[in-house]
C-alpha cells in the first residue's frame, strides 16, 4: 500500500512545479508591468497592451498543444513516451521564467511590450513541452481507474501546495528583495519537482503502432462527452481566469490590504482548500465525478459575484474581513475544482483508448489545452479592457467590481452545459465492454 502511495506523492510533485511557476505568472504579471497607481512601482506596459501579450502567450501555448501531444502519444523511446519531454523541457521552461521578470527598460516602452510577449510565448510553449506529457501519465498510472481519484486528490493537493508557494514564496521574495531575485530563486524548485515525477514514473510498453495526426485528432473530437467536457469547462476556465489574474488587485484594492499581504490571503484559500480536499474524494466516490464537479460549479456561481460586493456586503465587519470571508467559502469548489477535471478526462480518454483500439490520452489533455488556453487569452484580454474601461484602483474601482459579474455568468453557463454529460463513462475493462464505434474509433454516448 505505502508503495502505491509512495508512486501516486512522487508523480503529484511534478503539479507543484508546474503551479508554482504558472501561478506565479498569474498572480503577479498584471501588477508588475501595469500595477495600480499609488503602489511605487514603475509601469512598464500599458495594461490593454499587457492584456493582449498575455493573450499572445498563450495563444502560443495553444497552437503548440496538439503538435506536442501528437509527438508523446506516438514517440517510441526507451526512456517511454512521456518522460523525455518533461526531463529536456523542465530546465528551459525554468530559464524563461526567470527571463520574464527582466524586462530591458525601467518605464513604459514598446520594447518592453514586444519583451513581454516573447517571454510569455516561449514560457507557454515550454509549459505545455513539459506539462501536457506529465497529465497525460495520469490515465496510465492509474490503468483500469485503480487508485485515480486518489492519484488525482494528490496532484492536486501538490497542485494547491504550489500556488500556495507562489502566493507565498513570491511575496515575500519581492517584499524582500525583488521581482528578478524572485524569478531566480523560484525557477529551480520548479524545474527540480518536475524532474522528481519524471524520475518516479516508470512507463509501460505500448504495443500498438503510432496512429496519423488526422484520424488521431479526428476520433478524439467525435467523442461526444469530451466535446460536453470542454465547453462546459472552457465556459468554467473563462470566468475563473478573470479572477485569478485580478487577485492582486482584488486584495490590494478591494480589501484595502498591502501588497505584502496577497501572499497571506491567498495562502489561506490554499489552506480551506486543501482542507476540503478529503471530502471532494469522498463525495467523487460515492456520488460519482460528473454530480461531484457539478455541484462544485454551482457553488462558484454562486459565490464568485460576491468578490464585487467586497465591502459593500450587509456584515457587521470590515472589508478585509469580508474578503477573507469568501476565502473560507471558495475553499470546497475549489477543491473539486482542482482534484476532478483531470480524472474525468483521465476516463474519457482510457474509454476512448479501450473503444478506438489506439491511445491518444496526451492529445485528449492537449484539446483541452488548446481550448482552455484559447478562453485563457480571451479571458486576459476581456480583463484589460474591463479595467481599462471601468477603472481598477481606489476610488476608481468599478472595474473590478464587474469582472465578478462577467466571471459568474461564464461559471453558470458551463455548468448549465455540463449538465449534458452522460453518467455513465466509465474507465479500464468495464470501458472495453461498450460497444464498438462503427468507425473510425469514435466514441458517442
Amino acid at each position: 500500500m505505502w508503495r502505491n502511495y509512495s508512486r501516486q506523492i512522487l508523480y503529484g510533485i511534478g503539479s507543484f512545479g508546474g503551479s508554482l511557476l504558472q501561478q506565479t505568472v498569474l498572480l503577479w504579471i498584471f501588477y508588475y508591468y501595469a500595477p495600480p497607481a499609488g503602489q511605487g512601482l514603475p509601469a512598464r506596459v500599458a495594461v490593454l497592451l499587457l492584456g493582449f501579450a498575455m493573450g499572445a502567450g498563450r495563444i502560443v501555448d495553444a497552437l503548440a498543444d496538439p503538435p506536442i501531444a501528437y509527438l508523446s502519444d506516438r514517440i517510441r523511446s526507451r526512456f517511454g513516451r512521456r518522460r523525455p519531454f518533461i526531463l529536456a523541457g523542465a530546465p528551459l521552461l525554468a530559464l524563461s521564467f526567470a527571463l520574464l521578470w527582466t524586462p530591458p527598460h525601467a518605464g513604459q516602452t514598446t520594447g518592453n511590450f514586444l519583451y513581454l510577449g516573447t517571454m510569455l510565448g516561449a514560457f507557454y510553449f515550454l509549459y505545455t513541452v513539459v506539462l501536457n506529457p506529465y497529465t497525460a501519465l495520469l490515465p496510465e498510472i492509474t490503468a483500469g481507474g485503480a487508485g485515480r481519484i486518489e492519484t488525482a486528490a494528490w496532484q492536486a493537493a501538490f497542485s494547491l501546495a504550489g500556488t500556495a508557494a507562489a502566493f507565498l514564496g513570491s511575496s515575500a521574495l519581492v517584499a524582500r528583495f525583488s521581482f528578478p531575485v524572485m524569478g531566480l530563486v523560484l525557477a529551480p524548485i520548479g524545474m527540480i519537482a518536475m524532474w522528481i515525477a519524471a524520475l518516479s514514473v516508470r512507463e509501460r510498453h505500448v504495443p500498438e503502432p503510432p496512429v496519423a495526426f488526422g484520424p488521431a485528432a479526428r476520433a478524439v473530437m467525435a467523442s461526444r462527452p469530451f466535446r460536453i467536457y470542454l465547453l462546459g469547462l472552457a465556459l468554467l476556465w473563462f470566468g475563473l481566469s478573470m479572477v485569478n489574474l485580478s487577485l492582486a488587485f482584488v486584495v490590494t484594492v478591494l480589501m484595502g490590504l498591502p501588497r505584502g499581504a496577497v501572499g497571506t490571503v491567498l495562502a489561506v484559500t490554499i489552506a480551506f482548500t486543501l482542507l476540503s480536499l478529503p471530502l471532494i474524494a469522498t463525495l467523487a466516490k460515492r456520488g460519482g465525478k460528473r454530480r461531484a464537479l457539478l455541484l462544485a460549479m454551482l457553488m462558484a456561481a454562486v459565490i464568485v459575484p460576491l468578490i464585487g460586493l467586497i465591502g459593500r456586503l450587509p456584515l457587521p465587519v470590515g472589508r478585509a474581513a469580508q474578503g477573507y470571508l469568501l476565502v473560507g467559502l471558495a475553499g470546497p469548489p475549489l477543491a473539486a475544482l482542482f482534484v476532478l477535471p483531470n480524472a474525468i478526462l483521465a476516463d474519457i480518454a482510457e474509454e476512448h483508448g479501450a473503444r478506438a483500439g489506439h491511445r491518444s490520452e496526451a492529445l485528449f489533455f492537449a484539446l483541452q489545452g488548446l481550448i482552455f488556453n484559447g478562453t485563457t487569452s480571451l479571458a486576459a484580454v476581456t480583463l484589460g479592457a474591463v479595467l481599462e474601461r471601468f477603472g481598477y484602483a481606489s476610488g476608481g474601482d468599478l472595474g473590478l467590481r464587474i469582472v465578478p459579474l462577467i466571471a459568474s455568468g461564464s461559471v453558470a453557463l458551463g455548468a448549465l452545459v455540463f449538465t449534458r454529460f452522460p453518467r455513465d463513462v466509465r474507465s479500464g475493462p468495464a470501458a472495453a465492454l461498450r460497444p464498438s464505434a462503427p468507425s473510425g474509433g469514435t466514441s458517442r454516448s
